[in-house]
């Protein structure tokens, strides 16, 4: 016979985790490497979101006769979008590597 959780999920029977925004609870003994999970994650989430997207756009401008994959591949920004990419680049990372720089310096 098996005793439950009493903080177990009663449709899967699996440990309730934090809110997810609560990014001080650590699930493994080293707090980095939480870190690092939950900003691997974050960035595995990311990037499923940008390619739907970006499958999607490609699809409705097929589907308008504008075939964009072969410009995607040639096209050269702009200092203005060079610039504006950069700072988007940056927001980026800081909000993946963020928490894991904090980790290691105790201040996250």
């Amino acid at each position: 016979m098996t005793t439950q959780d009493p903080q177990a999920d009663a449709d899967t029977g699996l440990p309730t985790g934090p809110a997810a925004a609560d990014r001080h609870v650590t699930f493994l003994p080293d707090p980095v490497v939480d870190n690092l999970l939950r900003a691997v994650v974050t960035l595995t989430m990311e990037l499923s979101v940008t390619r739907e997207r970006l499958k999607s756009l490609e699809q409705v401008l097929d589907n308008q006769g504008l075939h964009v994959s072969s410009g995607i591949e040639t096209l050269a920004p702009d200092a203005e979008d060079d610039n504006a990419r950069r700072v988007e680049r940056e927001r980026l990372i800081q909000s993946i590597l963020a928490p894991i720089v904090g980790g290691l310096t105790g201040k996250s």
